[in-house]
């Protein structure tokens, strides 16, 4: 079981972690920041699956492959950086971002 961390605001991950696990903030409606470390070379499949509060995110240059659904329903969501060195990217990856559109 995972721990429950559903009111915290912004995220910063350790610069020791490699990957960002399945599932990982899915949920966690509060979250409007999230820290990457260049140290993070995958995000796993509805990673931020539900973080409706987030607002943008960076995606270091480490990273080389986004699950599928990775930020399904972060509708506050009006900035993404995906660098080159991505080559995986997976299905439905910004569903329900209507805020990018704009």
């Amino acid at each position: 079981m995972g721990v429950v961390i559903s009111y915290a605001t912004s995220i910063t991950i350790q610069n020791t972690c490699v990957s960002i696990c399945s599932s990982a903030f899915s949920n966690c409606y509060s979250i409007t920041s999230i820290a990457i470390p260049d140290s993070v070379t995958s995000i796993g499949w509805n990673a931020f699956n539900r973080c409706s509060a987030l607002t943008s995110i960076a995606i270091p240059d480490s990273v080389t492959s986004i699950g599928w659904n990775a930020f399904n329903r972060c509708s506050a969501l009006t900035s993404i950086t995906i660098p080159d060195s991505v080559t995986s990217i997976g299905e439905l990856l910004l569903v329900v971002a209507t805020n990018l559109l704009q």
